[in-house]
């Protein structure tokens, strides 16, 4: 956790970062009102070890996930049945790292279609959606933030029981936006898929326009 988190609970008044991200009250005035904020963000335990097809590419899967700012803030909401969480992250990074750091997810995204991750011993299996069959038009997403920005899903675990995770990172200048959305894969079409797509168009609204000081629509 970076010096601005362990600082976080004893201020008042939030940091230029804290700013930037989401907040409860956005959320409330947006319509998702089910959506609470967690205690403490679910994300800020070190990604797990993974590992791609090849040395060279497992290398560049664990630096990519594994990558901090040099400050950071980040906060985490759950819906009321707690089958959707969301996951939002601000960081300030050292000249060229944000962009350098991009420039690794897109080269995994590019060379890897699936790995594993190291979960409590055992193997989670990860595949990688490709955008073109991907619902939430990532590549259209992408098009509309920042200096550049990244999105794409991924299903994690077995068929049957897999999670889905879609990530969007923005990044302008040196600083960077990481909003990540967990869930259960769900067939098109159901209840569950129409929440996660109402919920993810919800902040995809609002946290890149915070992020980036733009008006929300």
């Amino acid at each position: 956790m970076s010096t601005l988190d362990d600082a976080r609970s004893s201020r008042t008044e939030p940091t230029p970062l804290e700013q930037l991200l989401v907040t409860a009250a956005d959320l409330t005035e947006a319509g998702l009102d089910d959506f609470t904020e967690l205690d403490s963000p679910s994300s800020d335990e070190d990604p797990p070890p993974m590992t791609g097809p090849t040395p060279e590419l497992t290398a560049l899967l664990n630096r990519a996930f594994g990558a901090k700012g040099d400050q950071e803030v980040r906060t985490s909401f759950v819906n009321a049945d707690s089958t959707i969480v969301v996951d939002e992250g601000v960081s300030e990074r050292a000249p060229g790292a944000a962009t350098a750091w991009m420039a690794d997810v897109r080269r995994v995204y590019a060379a890897c279609a699936s790995w594993t991750m190291s979960i409590g011993g055992q193997e989670i299996a990860v595949r990688l959606v490709d955008p073109a069959e991907d619902p939430s038009e990532p590549l259209d997403v992408e098009a509309k933030f920042g200096d550049e920005a990244l999105m794409r899903t991924m299903l994690a675990g077995p068929e049957g029981q897999q999670a889905r995770i879609t990530t969007l990172l923005v990044r302008d200048g040196d600083r960077a936006l990481e909003l990540t959305f967990r869930s259960l894969a769900s067939e098109p079409g159901s209840p569950e898929a129409a929440g996660r797509a109402t919920a993810m168009s919800t902040f995809l609204a609002l946290a890149p326009a915070k992020f980036l000081g733009l008006p929300v629509g």
